[in-house]
């Protein structure tokens, strides 16, 4: 689906132009990077929610498409080389519509391999970022229910991004990482 048809769709159904958001799934095994935002502060004014665990990603720019955005915001946040992992003839693995402080947002997440298995990621951006790490897809789509579901004690709680709450909720049955390996094959 192309952006002006997204957008198009977006307007229609809630009666607003979406502005184009990415995330990453970058794969490593049976795990998946994941990326801790900094606390808002008077300098740090980005979208979403402060202090909260996601995909590594960003807003797609005027002039680029949002696969050129994911490439561009991997490298930007994390400092990793990417390809795109095809799932059949599409390159979107899903899409979430997301209220961020009164924005609508349509969130793209792709699936991406590294062109270098033997790089580490590093926080490029510590004025936004405080954190890195790798989870499996399993313990992260299981955290991410419980939240949901208010299911953990405070001390093991992981506060996480609204488009990961909303691709748990609109992909269910994509939780098993055997299920993500079988849709890339």
């Amino acid at each position: 689906m192309s952006v002006p048809q997204t957008n198009t769709i977006t307007r229609l159904k809630y009666g607003k132009k979406a502005r184009m958001g990415t995330m990453g799934i970058v794969l490593k095994g049976d795990k998946v990077l994941l990326i801790h935002r900094r606390l808002k502060n008077k300098t740090i004014k980005t979208d979403g929610p402060p202090d909260t665990w996601a995909f590594p990603g960003g807003g797609v720019d005027e002039d680029e498409t949002p696969e050129e955005t994911i490439v561009r915001e991997i490298q930007e946040e994390v400092g990793l080389e990417v390809a795109i992992k095809h799932i059949g003839d599409e390159t979107v693995w899903g899409e979430t519509d997301d209220f961020l402080e009164d924005d609508l947002w349509r969130c793209f997440f792709f699936v991406l391999e590294q062109v270098d298995p033997e790089q580490e990621p590093k926080i490029m951006e510590p004025h936004k970022h405080v954190g890195l790490m790798w989870m499996e897809w399993n313990e992260l789509w299981a955290r991410i229910e419980a939240e949901l579901a208010d299911d953990w004690e405070e001390t093991e709680r992981m506060r996480f991004f609204p488009s990961m709450w909303n691709m748990v909720h609109k992909y269910p049955k994509r939780w098993d990482a055997a299920c993500l390996e079988k849709r890339l094959n």
